[in-house]
């Protein structure tokens, strides 16, 4: 299944705390993108050979989980950490902050950016997830943020 986006497949605590979550955003005119919300394990097990498999063996994982093809610079990026992730439980979400010309802030460059990251993952917690930029998930970056900011999960 390619990357699914929409919100029906999340049991329904995960489903009301993503719509707050969103709210939040909204009233506070931040500009999301859902990435990601629910996964199947053929997605996640190609999801995870990246960063750990050869490029042909993740290409053709990402092909049966009907993923496009990645190039070799995206195969060497571990993008998980699991075998087995609560996306494919529904307990998850993936929600990524947008650059003011519409692309996804992937890099924290400035105190600036970082300040927003920071506060959209309190947003996220404030909606009842824990935060996948939190410090105890694991190591900080420079700016005290841990590894996956756009991850927000309920167990």
């Amino acid at each position: 299944m390619p990357v699914y986006r929409k919100l029906d497949k999340l049991l329904p605590h995960v489903r009301e705390a993503t719509q707050k979550f969103i709210s939040l955003l909204e009233q506070e005119q931040i500009r999301y993108v859902i990435l990601e919300t629910w996964r199947d394990q053929k997605v996640q097990g190609a999801y995870y050979a990246q960063g750990r498999e050869s490029l042909e063996r993740i290409n053709e994982l990402r092909k049966i989980a009907e993923l496009p093809p990645i190039t070799l610079d995206e195969a060497r990026r571990v993008i998980t950490q699991v075998r087995k992730s609560l996306h494919t439980e529904g307990k998850a979400v993936d929600i990524a902050l947008l650059n003011p010309n519409g692309s996804i802030k992937w890099t924290i460059r400035n105190a600036e950016d970082a300040a927003l990251v920071t506060h959209f993952g309190e947003l996220g917690k404030l909606a009842g997830f824990e935060w996948g930029g939190d410090k105890h998930w694991t190591p900080l970056d420079k700016w005290g943020i841990g590894w996956d900011p756009y991850h927000f999960q309920i167990k």
